[in-house]
């Protein structure tokens, strides 16, 4: 053999085991890696249980312990999740309420009422997304939920105050310190009737008798309307492309369509139950009557509420937590937060009107002209579900704060009684 085809030979083995390694180098990269062996030495199952007596928001630092943490927290996700909710659930999955559920006041299980109201997507292979990101979303509408409640209680003392100068004179002590302990004690009396999940209570409630959970029902009714608009958008487009709506649907036909599914909302769980749509109804009324009284407190004129509507139904929910926090100065500097509010709500005003699906099958309309006025939200189709029902007249909410100064939650069609309307 010549020098030349030694030289030749050479150079082929060598291409040979550069392809080789090549190779192996690629297989180890989309091989999956080894678990790394868990820190306690214990059952994945164990681990997973350890791991679901943890906190919501103990997960995502948990995940920045060590790598060992990560591995495990991400690939039994649905399995911790499941395990917390069984932990806090008494052993049991979000499932569809119906009118024989019973839900109980201890301030444990918010969780329970909150994820039947609220269940995991469902997955496009079956079953249930059950993940951390929905933990989350769970304790964001409890906070949401006790933060509201909170600043409606401020509001209903604010005006209490102001309206009654002479039961506050005569009734309270003159030194300013007392008398602020006592507003403080009036306001979380207050609190704790809108938001009864917020203590410790523990008598069970069937959802018969379950009038003190309508402040998650609100929450419920205002993000069941937007997603049903969205779906019947979605549903009125694909028949557009089909070629079976060959004009856009003028705001009237509009108006009566969202009527429509505000009635299908109500004759479904948990409104179903007629104690529940009452104590909803009192509670989307205490929430519309502060809004207006708080920004027209001082002087009392006729106004255009239409952007009201906006509120409870183009922009999201922590949108009507913010505009209360930014009024009554929670936090920071009121100026701020109304700046903050106002930049936040015009853009959920200008993300809607540039949405192409609805100017593909509705006729083009002001945002606030999409309901004629508040009554067109819940008002006027719970009213109406309430005559059917034979609801009207019916009793009222009381809260007994001060020594027995009664102050009454309710609406125009209840039974005329005692105290200050709130």
């Amino acid at each position: 053999m010549t020098g030349f085809a030694k030289f030749a030979l050479q150079v082929q083995k060598v291409r040979a085991a550069i392809r080789k390694k090549g190779k192996e180098a690629k297989r180890e990269r989309h091989a999956v890696l080894p678990s790394t062996p868990s820190p306690w030495d214990l059952p994945v199952e164990i681990q997973i249980r350890i791991f679901a007596y943890c906190g919501i928001v103990d997960f995502h630092p948990l995940r920045l312990v060590c790598k060992a943490f990560y591995q495990l927290l991400t690939s039994n996700e649905h399995e911790i999740v499941r395990q917390y909710l069984r932990l806090r659930r008494h052993g049991t999955l979000p499932s569809p309420i119906d009118d024989d559920r019973i839900y109980t006041r201890n301030p444990a299980d918010d969780v329970v009422l909150l994820s039947d109201l609220f269940p995991p997507s469902k997955s496009a292979r079956g079953g249930h997304l059950y993940t951390f990101k929905y933990l989350h979303g769970l304790r964001r509408r409890q906070m949401l939920c006790s933060r509201l409640c909170y600043y409606l209680a401020d509001r209903i003392l604010d005006r209490f105050i102001h309206t009654e100068p002479a039961v506050m004179k005569a009734s309270f002590p003159s030194k300013r310190n007392e008398r602020n302990a006592l507003v403080k004690r009036g306001i979380a009396s207050i609190w704790f009737h809108l938001a009864p999940l917020m203590y410790a209570h523990r008598n069970k409630l069937s959802l018969a008798r379950s009038t003190d959970f309508s402040r998650y029902y609100t929450l419920y009714f205002l993000e069941s309307y937007a997603s049903a608009r969205r779906e019947h958008t979605n549903m009125l487009v694909q028949k557009y492309e089909a070629g079976k709506l060959p004009v856009p649907f003028p705001l009237e036909i509009r108006q009566r369509m969202y009527r429509e599914l505000q009635t299908r909302i109500l004759q479904q769980p948990p409104f179903t139950n007629t104690a529940a749509l009452v104590a909803t109804h009192h509670c989307m009324h205490l929430l519309v009557s502060y809004i207006r009284y708080t920004m027209n407190s001082e002087v009392q004129v006729e106004t255009d509420d239409s952007w009201i509507s906006s509120l409870l139904t183009l922009a999201p929910f922590v949108r009507i937590v913010e505009f209360f926090s930014a009024e009554i100065g929670d936090g920071g500097s009121q100026r701020t937060q109304r700046k903050d509010f106002m930049y936040n709500f015009y853009n959920d005003m200008t993300m809607y009107q540039k949405d192409h699906m609805n100017s593909v099958v509705f006729a083009r309309a002001p945002a606030q002209n999409l309901h004629s006025s508040v009554e067109d939200i819940w008002f006027a189709a719970a009213e109406a579900e309430l005559r059917a029902r034979n609801a009207i007249p019916h009793d009222v909410e009381h809260v007994w704060v001060w020594n027995g100064i009664p102050i009454v939650f309710g609406c125009p069609h209840c039974h005329r009684t005692r105290g200050w309307q709130a």
